[in-house]
C-alpha cells in the first residue's frame, strides 16, 4: 500500500478544517438576512413613530394655543363687548400663527360668534365640520378635525377646544389650520433620502406628503395602503409591503398619532433592502467560494516550502559529514530553520560573540543620549507649565507659549485659535529675530491659507493630525501641494510641524514651530514633546477662554439679575396700581352709606386683600431667593406674635365661623426677632391651616419653650399631606392636587416664605401628616433669647383726637385712584387740589402753598422721585410734609423715596388711616416705620 504523500496529508487537513466553516457560514448567512430584515423594518418604524410624535407635537402646541386663549376673560363673557374683545384677542393671536387661516368661536348649536377674518357677525353661520364640533360639546375635551374644503374650496383642518365656564361648555375655540402646517413638520424631519412620508386624517384622506405635497393633498392612499390600514384598525403601530400612488414597491411602517385619530404611514423602497441583502448574500458567498480556493492553494503551497527545504537539509547534512562548509537554510518553518541554523552556528559562534559586544556598548550610548534628551524634553515641559499656569490672561499665556519655543525648540511660533465662529483668527506669529518676525506675520497675513492642504492650520484642525517634516529630506517636496511648497520656499523653512491644539475633547486652534535661518531637524523624540507640549499650551489656552467665558456669563447674570429686579419692581407696580383705586372705592361707599351692599362690598374687600397677599408673597419670595430681605430684629414675646398673626388672618378665619384653640403658657416665651417678619410665619401657616380645612374642622395653636427653643405649632384636621408631596411642600409653587375651581387658591409660595423667614432667624420649620384626610401640622422651632435687662420701650405717641384741616395735593396718572382718593380726604375735612403729572403739580405750586402732598412715583414725564426734589429744593415748599404712594413696594424702593425727600412711603392699595396719621409731623416718626 502506497504512503500518502506530505502534500496529499495538508490538502485534506485544509479541507477538513474549511467544511465545519462553510456549514457555519451558511447558518450565519441565513441569521443575518433575518436580521437585517426585522432591523430594516423597525428602523422604518422608528422612523414613522418619530414623525407621529412630531406632528402630534405640532397638534398640541395648536391646542395649548387655544387654550390660552380659552382661559382669557373676554371669552366668558356673554355680553358683545367682551366678545369684541375675544375677536381682538383671538386676531393677535391669528397674527402669530401664519400657518392658520383664522380663529372662529362658534356657539355649541354650530353657529358661528365670529371670524377673525370679519367681526363679531350675529349672522348665525354654521359650521363646515360639525362632527369635530360636536365631540368637543360632548366630552368638554379638544378635537382635531379631518381634512376638508372650505366655502372657498381651500382644503384645511379644525383643531377645536372648548371655552368652559362653571363646568360647561359655552363656546367652542377653533382654528382653521392650513395642511401646510403638517408639510412644514414633515420638512423639518430627517426622512432617508427616497422615503416618501404621508400624513392621512380620520377619514384617511392624505393630509400632507413629504414628496410632490400639493399633487396628491386631499387624495385618498393607494388601493394597497387602503386595504393594510383597513385590516389593522386595531393595531396602533405595524409593518407591511405596499405599491405607492408613484407605483413604487415600498416597504410600509405605519404609526397613529395618540393626540387625534391620524395616521402616519412611511413608505421606504424594497429595492434598497432587497439590494442590502442581495449583497450580502453575494459577498458570505463570494467569501467562502475563496476562501475554500485559497484553503487549498495555500496547502499546495505549504507543502511545497516543507518538502523544498528538507531536501536542502539534507544536502547540509551530507555536507557536515563529509567536513564541507554548511549554508544556513532558510525555510520559512521554524523546525526545519532550527535544525540547519545548529548545523552552521558552531563556525560562527565567535564572530556572533564579538557583533553582540559592539551591539551591547553601541545601545548603551544610545540609552545614554537618550536618557539626556529625555531629561532636558523633560526640564522644558515643567518649565513650560510653571509658565502657563503664571497668568490666565491670553497675551500673557501666549508669549510664554513662545518664549519656551524660541530659540531652544525652533526659531519660528505661529498659534491661530478658533473664535466663537469657528473661525480662525492670527494670534501670535514670533520669531528669535524680531524684524524677521514682523516680516513673517505680514506675509502670512496678506495668505489666505487653504482648506484641505495637508501643512495648513485648516487641514490640521479638521483632520486632528500632526504635520512633521524634515524638508532635506529626499523626494519630499516633490510630494508637497503647489501652495505649501511655495510657502516653504519663501520663508527658507528647512523643517516643520504643524499640530492641532486640542483641549477637553475639542479642537481651539493649530500651533506651527518652524526651523529657518537655523537649518535644525525634527527627531522621533522632538515630535512627542512638540506633541506634549502643543496639549500644555493648548490646555492653558483653552483655560483663558473658558476664563473670560466665565467673566461673560458672569456680566450677564448680572444683567439678567438687574433685569428681574426691575422687572419685580414693575410687576408690584402693575399690580398694585388697580388695586389703590378699587380699596379707596370701598373706603369711599363705607363712609358716605355704610349699608349700601354691605355683602358685595365685603366680596370685593376680601378679594382685593387676596390679590394684595398674593403680590406680597411674590415679591417677598425674589427678595428672600435674592438675599435682599432685612430683618429688624428685637426681643419679642412668641405669645404677642400668636395674636397679631390671629389678627392679620382674621378675614380668612371668620369665613369658617370657628376660630382656632390656641394654648399658650403663662409665662413669656421671648426670642430675638423680626416681629412683623415672626407674625408673617405664623401667619402663613394659619392662612394654609384655613384653606385646606372645613368649616367645622378644628384648627390648634400650641405654644411652649423647650431645650433652649421656642416651638410654636399650627395643627388643623384637613385634607392632610400625601407621602410623596410631603417632602416638597415646602418648596416654591408646590401645591397638593386641588378641584378645578381651585377654592384654596394661592401661589404655593405661603410656605415656602415661612420657611425661609425661619431659617433667616436661625430656627427651623417641620411638617407632618399621616396622610390624605388625616390632618397635618407645622412646628416652627426658633432658639430661645438670652436673658437680658428689659429694655425700656418709649410710650407710644397717641394720635390726637382733634386734628387741623390741611391743604393738600394729590398727584397721580391714575384718574381713578386720584378721584377716590381726593373724595376720601374731602370727606376727612381736608382742602384738597389735584394733577395728574408732575409738570401740572408744579404749575399749582408756583400759585398755592399746601401743607402736604401725596404723590405716586410712576409719573409720566417727572418722576415722582424729580418732583419730590424740586419741591425740596423750594425755599416756598421745603416744608411740606411729602408721602409716596406707588405701586413699588419694594425695599430698595422705599429707600429711594425716603432719599428723594419723602416722608414716608406707602404701597398701594393703602391703610387710608395710616396715611391720614403720617400727614402729622408730630406722628410720624413712629408711623414712618410702620409704612411698607
Amino acid at each position: 500500500m502506497r504512503t500518502p504523500t506530505l502534500s496529499a496529508r495538508l490538502l485534506l487537513v485544509a479541507s477538513a478544517a474549511l467544511l465545519p466553516l462553510a456549514i457555519v457560514c451558511g447558518f450565519a448567512l441565513h441569521g443575518l438576512l433575518k436580521g437585517q430584515r426585522e432591523q430594516t423594518q423597525a428602523s422604518t418604524l422608528g422612523v414613522a413613530r418619530a414623525l407621529a410624535t412630531a406632528v402630534d407635537s405640532e397638534l398640541r402646541l395648536t391646542v395649548a394655543a387655544l387654550q390660552a386663549l380659552a382661559l382669557t376673560e373676554p371669552l366668558g363673557a356673554p355680553e358683545s363687548s367682551g366678545l369684541v374683545d375675544a375677536l381682538l384677542l383671538s386676531k393677535g393671536l391669528r397674527a402669530s400663527h401664519p400657518e392658520w387661516r383664522g380663529v372662529l368661536l362658534v356657539a355649541p348649536n354650530g353657529k358661528v360668534i365670529f371670524s377673525t377674518e370679519g367681526a363679531v357677525t350675529g349672522t348665525g353661520e354654521g359650521v363646515v365640520e360639525a362632527a369635530s364640533l360636536a365631540q368637543v360639546v360632548r366630552t368638554g375635551q379638544p378635537a382635531v378635525g379631518p381634512l376638508i374644503p372650505g366655502p372657498r374650496g381651500n382644503l384645511a383642518f379644525a383643531v377645536r377646544v372648548p371655552v368652559l365656564r362653571n363646568d360647561e361648555v359655552r363656546y367652542v375655540l377653533t382654528a382653521i389650520v392650513r395642511p401646510e402646517a403638517i408639510h412644514a413638520v414633515l420638512t423639518r424631519q430627517r426622512v432617508p433620502e427616497g422615503w416618501a412620508v404621508s400624513i392621512f386624517d380620520s377619514n384617511d384622506l392624505r393630509v400632507a406628503r413629504s414628496r410632490e405635497d400639493e399633487r396628491f393633498r386631499g387624495q385618498a392612499p393607494s388601493d394597497t395602503l387602503k386595504e393594510l390600514l383597513g385590516s389593522r384598525r386595531d393595531r396602533q403601530e405595524f409593518v407591511g409591503t405596499t405599491r405607492n400612488v408613484d407605483g413604487t414597491h415600498v416597504q410600509t411602517a405605519v404609526s397613529r398619532l395618540d393626540f387625534a385619530p391620524w395616521t402616519v404611514a412611511l413608505g421606504a423602497p424594497t429595492v434598497v433592502a432587497e439590494d442590502a441583502m442581495r449583497r450580502t448574500l453575494i459577498a458570505y458567498g463570494s467569501g467562502l467560494l475563496i476562501s475554500l480556493l485559497l484553503g487549498g492553494v495555500a496547502a499546495w503551497w505549504m507543502s511545497r516550502s516543507i518538502t523544498r527545504p528538507m531536501a536542502r537539509l539534507r544536502q547540509s547534512a551530507d555536507a557536515l559529514g563529509l567536513g564541507q562548509p554548511v549554508a544556513s537554510v532558510r525555510s520559512g518553518v521554524s523546525e526545519i530553520d532550527a535544525v540547519g541554523q545548529a548545523l552552521a552556528s558552531a563556525a560562527t559562534q565567535r564572530l556572533q560573540h564579538e557583533v553582540e559586544r559592539e551591539c551591547l556598548l553601541g545601545a548603551e550610548r544610545d540609552a545614554r543620549t537618550a536618557a539626556q534628551a529625555a531629561q532636558l524634553r523633560l526640564e522644558r515641559l515643567v518649565s513650560a507649565s510653571a509658565a502657563l499656569s503664571r497668568s490666565l490672561e491670553e497675551d500673557s499665556t501666549l508669549h510664554a507659549i513662545a518664549e519656551v519655543i524660541v530659540p531652544d525648540v525652533a526659531d519660528l511660533c505661529r498659534i491661530d485659535l478658533l473664535d466663537e465662529n469657528d473661525v480662525l483668527q492670527r494670534k501670535l506669529t514670533h520669531h528669535a529675530d524680531p524684524a524677521r518676525g514682523a516680516q513673517i506675520a505680514a506675509m502670512v497675513g496678506n495668505r489666505e491659507a487653504p482648506a484641505g492642504v495637508p501643512g495648513f492650520f485648516p487641514w490640521a484642525i479638521a483632520t486632528g493630525k500632526t504635520f512633521l517634516h524634515n524638508l532635506d529630506e529626499p523626494g519630499l517636496l516633490a510630494t508637497f501641494d503647489p501652495q505649501l511648497l511655495d510657502f516653504v520656499q519663501a520663508l527658507d523653512i528647512s523643517a516643520g510641524c504643524v499640530v492641532p491644539l486640542v483641549a477637553r475633547g475639542r479642537t481651539i486652534g493649530a500651533m506651527a514651530i518652524l526651523q529657518d535661518r537655523s537649518k535644525r531637524r525634527f527627531g522621533p523624540e522632538d515630535g512627542a514633546f512638540i506633541g506634549e507640549l502643543a496639549q500644555r499650551a493648548a490646555l492653558a489656552l483653552d483655560n483663558v477662554r473658558l476664563l473670560a467665558r466665565a467673566r461673560q456669563a458672569q456680566a450677564q447674570a448680572e444683567v439678567a439679575s438687574k433685569a428681574k429686579d426691575e422687572f419685580l419692581a414693575m410687576l408690584g407696580h402693575e399690580l398694585r396700581n388697580p388695586l389703590a383705586p378699587i380699596s379707596l372705592a370701598l373706603t369711599l361707599i363705607e363712609r358716605r352709606d355704610n349699608t349700601a351692599f354691605p355683602r358685595e362690598r365685603q366680596i370685593i374687600e376680601r378679594q382685593v386683600k387676596h390679590l394684595s397677599r398674593l403680590v406680597d408673597d411674590l415679591l417677598d419670595i425674589s427678595r428672600i431667593v435674592s438675599g435682599k430681605i432685612v430683618l429688624r430684629p428685637e426681643r419679642i414675646d412668641l405669645r404677642d406674635t400668636v395674636a397679631k398673626a390671629i389678627e392679620l388672618t382674621l378675614p380668612a378665619l371668620h369665613a369658617r365661623g370657628h376660630m382656632p384653640h390656641v394654648s399658650l403658657p403663662a409665662a413669656p416665651v421671648t426670642v430675638h426677632g423680626d416681629p412683623l417678619r415672626l407674625a408673617q410665619i405664623v401667619g402663613n401657616l394659619l392662612n394654609n391651616a384655613a384653606k385646606f380645612t372645613q368649616p367645622d374642622e378644628r384648627i390648634e395653636i400650641a405654644l411652649r419653650a423647650q431645650d433652649g427653643h421656642a416651638e410654636l405649632t399650627v395643627a388643623d384636621a384637613g385634607i392632610g399631606i400625601a407621602p410623596e408631596l410631603l417632602s416638597q411642600v415646602f418648596e416654591r409653587f408646590v401645591q397638593g392636587e386641588q378641584q378645578l375651581q381651585r377654592a384654596a387658591g394661592g401661589l404655593g409660595l405661603g410656605l415656602a416664605i415661612a420657611r425661609s423667614l425661619a431659617r433667616l432667624h436661625g430656627g427651623t420649620i417641620e411638617a407632618h401628616s399621616d396622610g390624605p384626610g388625616q390632618g397635618s401640622s407645622f412646628t416652627v422651632r426658633l432658639p430661645l433669647a438670652r436673658d437680658e435687662a428689659p429694655a425700656v420701650l418709649p410710650a407710644a405717641v397717641t394720635p390726637a383726637d382733634t386734628r387741623p384741616r390741611l391743604k393738600l395735593l394729590l398727584v397721580d396718572d391714575n384718574r381713578d385712584a386720584l378721584v377716590v382718593l381726593a373724595d376720601w380726604f374731602t370727606l376727612e375735612g381736608h382742602d384738597v387740589s389735584t394733577a395728574d403729572s408732575a409738570e401740572a403739580a408744579l404749575e399749582l405750586l408756583e400759585t398755592t402753598r399746601f401743607d402736604a402732598g401725596v404723590f405716586d412715583i410712576g409719573l409720566p414725564g417727572l418722576s415722582g422721585h424729580d418732583l419730590a426734589r424740586r419741591v425740596r429744593a423750594d425755599a416756598r415748599s421745603r416744608g411740606m410734609v411729602l408721602l409716596a404712594l406707588t405701586g413699588y413696594g419694594q425695599e430698595s424702593d422705599r429707600g429711594k423715596a425716603l432719599e428723594a425727600g419723602f416722608d414716608a412711603h406707602f404701597a398701594k392699595p393703602p391703610d387710608l388711616e395710616r396715611i391720614q396719621d403720617a400727614l402729622y409731623p408730630g406722628q410720624r416718626a413712629w408711623l414712618a416705620g410702620l409704612a411698607d
